[in-house]
């Protein structure tokens, strides 16, 4: 389970002194109490929810995990993350969890507010407050790529990068592989320039993917000897050297064999969908 990365303890100063509009001398409203007040009232009431979530995050059984988030959302119906963990611990085919996450969608958005998206779209993640929503938008994105409804995966993909280009989530993994999927060689295009800095084994293989499928094998070969430096343990996978595990790792190191594991797990796809490509990969392979 994870962990929360932590909460926003900025709370706005709702009252403030302020001078007499008669007098011109300081005075002050009377504050009601914060138990009463509606904007701390609800603030205190989503921490409440939240601590809730942190212990659902630390549950050892996918039960006791949905008995904090129904308790979470008792508490506060717009809690986006108790309906992420209700979809990964109690969803009982992908259909219930991508309703289940498009509930927290629709939950996170009301709580943020649509202002909130007008001017803080390119800064999510970085603000505490967008995680919940971020991470119920994400598993919609891939519920929705595994019920086969590809373009709104996609779509849901895209609006993640432009609400967070820093991709602290690693959204941008899922998307090249399901844009080289689907045949989409400008979105991988794309991708390749907004984060030319990324030496994952992710972009070093699927370079050598793409470059096939624009038919340019001079450009392939150099990319691939590339990915054969960034991690060659992808090469086994996919020469039948090695057997895939059956279980991921939760964590890897770049270069490492659970690197490799991840990287074919979720982009075998996009090979495949390139029967000339992947028969190139095995040429060069067994050589």
């Amino acid at each position: 389970m994870r962990t929360i990365g932590g909460r926003a303890d900025r709370k706005e100063q709702l009252f403030m002194t302020k001078k007499s509009p008669r007098t011109g001398t300081e005075g002050k409203h009377p504050a009601m109490p914060a138990s009463t007040h509606p904007v701390l009232k609800a603030s205190h009431t989503m921490e409440q929810a939240q601590a809730l979530i942190s212990q659902a995050w630390e549950a050892r059984t996918a039960r006791q995990a949905a008995a904090f988030a129904r308790q979470a959302l008792a508490l506060c119906p717009d809690c986006a993350d108790a309906y992420t963990v209700l979809a990964e611990s109690q969803a009982r085919s992908p259909e219930e969890a991508c309703l289940l996450y498009q509930q927290g969608v629709e939950a996170g958005r009301r709580h943020l507010g649509e202002a909130f998206f007008d001017g803080q779209t390119g800064h999510f993640w970085g603000l505490i407050e967008t995680r919940p929503y971020m991470r119920a938008r994400q598993g919609l994105a891939d519920c929705l790529w595994a019920l086969g409804r590809k373009e709104d995966s996609i779509a849901h993909g895209e609006a993640l990068l432009e609400l967070n280009p820093d991709d602290n989530q690693g959204v941008r993994y899922g998307l090249l592989s399901r844009y080289l999927a689907v045949g989409d060689e400008a979105g991988a295009t794309r991708l390749f320039q907004q984060y030319a800095h990324d030496s994952s084994a992710a972009f070093l293989w699927s370079h050598v993917l793409l470059d096939l499928r624009r038919g340019d094998q001079i450009a392939a070969k150099k990319a691939l000897q590339a990915a054969m430096q960034g991690n060659p343990h992808v090469a086994d996978l996919f020469s039948g050297k090695r057997t895939p595990p059956a279980w991921l790792s939760e964590r890897f190191t770049p270069g490492d064999r659970h690197e490799a594991a991840f990287y074919f797990a979720g982009f075998a796809e996009a090979w495949l969908a390139s029967s000339d490509a992947m028969a190139w990969l095995l040429d060069q392979l067994t050589d």
